[in-house]
């Protein structure tokens, strides 16, 4: 196998649109044994989704204290060094990762990523599904609390496990890197932390100063709203510019309130320093 290979999870503040990273877990495997382990919780800047809360059971309460993702994230990055990564449904967690590299202007290092949940498919196919949680019943994993992010990190380890057991025991199967290599080919994720930066959306010529607001962390005057009859005129701080389902966003600090908010490009008729 690599001489290192890092699975990690995370958990979020929040569902949907633009992720906030809220809690940070990784194992760090060696020759087939768990040698480290990464664990934070994260300081969004956001307040917890109540719907989240009732997965994962963190509430603002619990990150009062903890460090923002501004920091967690380059020191997870530091501790991984050169190695593989993995996660289970990897995009996910790999789009959390790229969020928080846009908004804080971080650097990601290029990395292959092992999805986990493509392994388990292609590997465990009589489990009803290949959720997380389904595949630790299914295959009576000794593993007591699910949605937090070590843990699930840890139940992810021992997915990867179960295939490479029973890949190893096919008649044609092959042996050392060539497996490993094989795992790759097949359980690639369609996201590696190359491709995790937020997709940028298309700006008309009107909003192309929100480009350069964003690089700059300047403010901005927005003339906001559906109807140019009822335009609301909102003081903002852009940090990050994306585009999700088709549709464009701008994450922005609205200066009356103070707090992190999304705003539809669709909706911005106008753009002044």
């Amino acid at each position: 196998m690599p001489r290192r290979l890092v699975v990690f999870d995370t958990e979020t503040a929040n569902g949907g649109l633009a992720m906030h990273l809220l809690e940070l877990g990784a194992v760090a495997i060696e020759d087939g044994e768990v040698v480290d382990h990464f664990q934070s919780l994260v300081r969004p800047e956001i307040p917890i989704d109540a719907r989240t809360s009732e997965v994962h059971g963190i509430v603002d309460a619990d990150v009062r204290d903890a460090e923002p993702a501004s920091a967690v994230v380059p020191r997870f990055l530091s501790w991984m060094g050169e190695c593989w990564l993995a996660a289970h449904n990897a995009p996910f967690d790999v789009g959390v990762l790229g969020y928080e590299a846009a908004r804080h202007g971080f650097a990601l290092p290029p990395r292959p990523v092992l999805d986990t949940l493509k392994l388990a498919r292609r590997h465990i196919g009589e489990s009803s599904d290949h959720k997380l949680e389904t595949l630790v019943q299914h295959l009576e994993l000794d593993i007591l609390e699910h949605h937090r992010a070590l843990s699930d990190a840890t139940a992810a380890w021992l997915v990867v496990e179960e295939c490479l057991a029973r890949r190893a025991a096919e008649a044609d199967a092959p042996s050392g890197e060539s497996l490993w290599a094989e795992f790759l080919h097949h359980g690639a994720s369609r996201r590696d932390l190359t491709q995790a930066l937020p997709r940028a959306p298309r700006l008309s010529p009107r909003l192309r100063p929100l480009e350069a607001a964003c690089r700059a962390r300047s403010e901005v005057l927005l003339h906001y709203g559906e109807h140019e009859g009822g335009l609301a005129a909102l003081r903002v701080l852009p940090r990050i510019l994306y585009e999700s389902g088709e549709k464009g966003y701008l994450e922005a600090e609205c200066l009356r309130s103070g707090m992190l908010k999304t705003y539809r490009l669709d909706r911005v008729r106008r753009v002044e320093p």
